[in-house]
């Protein structure tokens, strides 16, 4: 009896012990890495000791589940032996019966609701319990793990995610819909991450809305122009306007002609243009511009001619929203109408329209704006008042200029 008595002891040990591991394995699971990271640094030494092991946390996993099988393994057959001694053959049944109900409800169900209520507070209290397993067991999951690979080697993708930022991607988009933050905030911080999926030829300013200025003009001329720009800097070049060879700061430049009118001289304003690729994503143009402290750039193809202009502006302007002056308020490139139609002006950008109006219009250096697009879809030049749709789109040409489509009306089609 007293055998008996030490075999049940044990059995409900066992299943003790699988509902800490379970509950650990939910924990560690769960368990936020920021909340851990900033109680580190408070100094608190059992956030250390368990931000050290979330590092591993795909092995710390899988040794708490060899851990919480191995010990229902042992709980299970040693509750089938009690329960044969005792009553027979039915045994079996009886031990089937009981370990479901005990094992699911207070081995697995109720531990793990109690461990994602409270992830932080269980990793933290067991953190010493938690490294003791994980070293214990370690040896032998890294021997599966081995096998395992082997086996899912010949399935792997080849082709590499960043599901890191995918992942904070969608805790940004829960965290917006339950209200966590605003919607600003997740623009913005969207903005950041789109910094590297998004090339400069999507942003840029199009060689032929480029606003430049004639060089061998004389320089009241070059002054004059620059004031009807209204541009900080802007572009000068010679022969054609695809040869650019200086950038003119306007700001310099009416400062030395408010400081020295009897001896300005136009060649103090001026430096050379800064060329980038077109293949630059957002991010590298941005440190690009940081590392050699220019505010412009001129894009250029693989061929050295020009396809467009840049600012830093531009780039914090995927950051922040547009930013306008207030005597530019007025230059509104997308109007919605009483009808539920758009009115975009031809200039607009593609890029710019999609990511105002979470459109997914196809994006590629030939179609950089909504006018070149419409063309290139079409394969010819609409007709003032013409009505067509293309993909999922409805289109209304409202103005042109000769074969430039000046302003339309768009309406996505439901």
């Amino acid at each position: 009896m007293d055998i008996v008595f030490w075999q049940i002891f044990l059995v409900l040990f066992l299943i003790i012990l699988a509902a800490l591991v379970s509950c650990f394995e939910t924990a560690i699971t769960t368990v936020s890495r920021p909340k851990i990271w900033k109680l580190k640094n408070d100094g608190c030494r059992r956030a250390k000791k368990l931000e050290k092991l979330l590092k591993n946390r795909e092995k710390l996993v899988s040794v708490m589940l060899l851990a919480n099988n191995a010990i229902n393994i042992i709980a299970s057959s040693l509750t089938t032996k009690i329960l044969l001694e005792l009553f027979g053959e039915i045994g079996v049944v009886y031990a089937t019966i009981f370990l479901t109900v005990i094992i699911i409800v207070f081995g697995e169900i109720l531990p793990k609701t109690l461990a994602l209520q409270k992830s932080e507070t269980v990793s933290l209290f067991f953190v010493d319990v938690i490294a003791l397993l994980y070293h214990s067991f370690l040896p032998i999951v890294a021997i599966i793990q081995k096998i395992i690979d082997k086996v899912l080697c010949k399935f792997k993708n080849s082709n590499k995610i960043n599901t890191d930022l995918d992942e904070i991607r969608s805790t940004l988009e829960i965290k917006a819909k339950e209200g966590s933050i605003f919607k600003y905030d997740k623009d913005l911080l969207d903005g950041v991450l789109d910094l590297s999926d998004t090339s400069i030829g999507e942003i840029m300013v199009h060689r032929k809305n480029i606003l430049s200025i004639n060089y061998n003009l004389n320089a009241s001329d070059i002054i004059k122009k620059a004031i009807d720009i209204g541009h900080t800097r802007i572009p000068l070049w010679q022969g054609n306007e695809e040869n650019i060879i200086y950038i003119l700061n306007v700001r310099k430049m009416l400062k030395n002609l408010y400081l020295y009118p009897g001896s300005f001289n136009i060649a103090n304003a001026l430096s050379p243009p800064f060329f980038v690729p077109s293949s630059n994503t957002l991010k590298s143009q941005l440190f690009s511009f940081r590392k050699f402290k220019k505010r412009m750039a001129i894009v250029i193809d693989e061929y050295g001619s020009v396809q467009g202009l840049i600012t830093l502006e531009d780039i914090l302007e995927e950051i922040v929203g547009e930013i306008k002056e207030q005597d530019e308020i007025s230059e509104i490139n997308i109007v919605k109408t009483k009808s539920g139609l758009y009115k975009v002006s031809g200039k607009t950008l593609v890029h710019d329209l999609n990511k105002k109006l979470d459109w997914q219009l196809p994006e590629d250096d030939q179609a950089h704006n909504v006018s070149t697009y419409i063309i290139n879809r079409l394969g010819r030049i609409p007709e003032e008042k013409e009505i067509f749709t293309v993909a999922d789109f409805y289109f209304e040409i409202v103005k042109k200029n000769n074969n430039d489509i000046v302003l339309t009306k768009i309406k996505k089609i439901v």
